[in-house]
């Protein structure tokens, strides 16, 4: 049961149901490996890996690590990883050894990068009770130094990167409104928006010719790779597929990308024009289709919490051809204050819920745990909730209940019990 909320635009695009969710392919400087993460070695949790640029010899670097950043030089690592209880930025040898912590404040601090001569890292930092800000910092490779160097009120600046040179930095943000691409000086000032579309624009990554600047874009309708001039202008459309956290090789020839194919998701590489895309990541094999869905006819009617003036419904039909549709409505003192549409479906032997707020796009959720009296998915991309839990009790009654992260690290959790109700109105 998702409760009325904002759905960040890059959640949106990350929507992929897979056995392995990989994100966020680096280049190595040298062309010859990409760092990604992944859930390959548990599926509740992203670690660190890096492989040869073919796909081969993938190898794990850290555990319970995100969003890593060579070095110029290659020899350094940057990651984020919520070890120390919340989100902090580390340093590590490109090896994996010599772990050092950098960032060590209520804040949570994710998203870092190198400026090019190795010199400043720039990250996205969350303010302890600040909900859906997101500043820009900026700090000594060494971790001294830390200072904002963009901070939008009511506003979140993401994924900020350096362009060629260090004096520019790319990021997307929704201080206008929409999510858009801008470009502003190292220094934080002087952010002017590059992109101006009703679709979402995320991701950007300057060429490291700094001419051009890719990034995704739902313009489109589903989310597709584009790339336009470093003045905003010439927007084009990069390949067919559906990719997303996009990154270049450092001869400009190559660039590095999620995508889900024929079903699967994996990490590809294309020419910088979009030509010649193959998969690098292995193909998971067939999975046997069973009928999972049947085992929640209990599931099926109508449910109802009462909470004074507040009254719920959420109804769902029985299951058929692997689908189960739903719908929910909050009516306050005879107001409907928020509604949503809701699917259960059978992906091979997972089973997908996806929740579509009013007002919103919609969110997907992967199933973990399943029987015939209880189900739990996940989406840890999402901001809240990342977990749903539905459990059976007795014969005309269930608990709803919606975790994900709360403050200092904590998991925060809300419950929704509700009893069944007749559905003739």
């Amino acid at each position: 049961m998702l409760p009325y909320h904002a759905v960040s635009a890059v959640t949106a695009l990350m929507m992929f149901q897979s056995q392995v969710r990989y994100l966020n392919p680096r280049w190595s400087p040298d062309g010859r490996r990409l760092m990604y993460e992944a859930n390959a070695d548990n599926p509740r949790r992203l670690d660190l890996y890096v492989m040869n640029a073919d796909g081969g010899a993938p190898t794990r670097l850290r555990e319970d690590a995100r969003n890593g950043s060579w070095s110029p030089d290659g020899a350094f690592v940057l990651f984020a990883s919520p070890a120390d209880g919340d989100l902090d930025v580390y340093v590590m040898k490109a090896d994996g050894s010599d772990v050092r912590q950098l960032t060590n404040t209520p804040e949570m601090d994710y998203q870092p990068a190198w400026s090019p001569d190795g010199r400043r890292i720039v990250f996205v930092s969350i303010p302890a009770g600040g909900g859906q800000k997101h500043d820009v910092h900026m700090m000594n490779a060494d971790g001294s130094g830390r200072a904002p160097v963009m901070q939008t009120p009511d506003a979140e600046e993401m994924a900020p990167n350096f362009g060629p040179g260090g004096r520019q930095i790319a990021f997307y943000s929704n201080r206008d409104g929409n999510w858009e691409v801008y470009v502003a000086n190292a220094d934080g000032s002087g952010a002017r928006r590059m992109t101006e579309d009703p679709g979402n624009d995320l991701g950007p990554s300057f060429a490291p010719d700094g001419r051009s600047i890719a990034f995704t874009s739902t313009r489109s309708g589903a989310p597709r790779m584009y790339r336009m001039g470093a003045d905003g202008t010439g927007a084009t459309q990069l390949g067919e597929h559906a990719g997303t956290t996009m990154s270049w090789a450092r001869d400009g020839q190559r660039i590095a990308y999620v995508a889900q194919v024929d079903g699967s998701v994996g990490i590809f590489v294309m020419n910088q024009d979009g030509t010649g895309a193959r998969r690098v990541t292995p193909i998971p094999p067939p999975q046997v289709v069973t009928n999972k869905l049947g085992t929640l006819k209990w599931l099926a009617g109508c449910w109802e919490r009462r909470a004074g003036t507040r009254v719920t419904l959420e109804m769902w039909m029985p299951p058929e051809g692997e689908l189960m549709l739903g719908a929910s409505r909050t009516v306050v003192s005879g107001v409907t204050r928020e509604f949503e549409q809701l699917r259960l479906q059978a992906r091979g032997d997972t089973i997908t819920y996806t929740a579509i707020p009013s007002g919103q796009r919609e969110t997907a959720f992967k199933s973990t745990q399943f029987s015939d009296s209880a189900f739990t998915v996940e989406n840890l991309a999402h901001d809240f909730p990342q977990r749903i839990i539905y459990q059976r009790r007795g014969t005309d009654s269930l608990l709803a209940r919606i975790e994900g992260p709360g403050q200092n690290g904590a998991t925060r959790g809300v419950d929704f019990p509700m009893r069944r109700v007749g559905c003739g109105g």
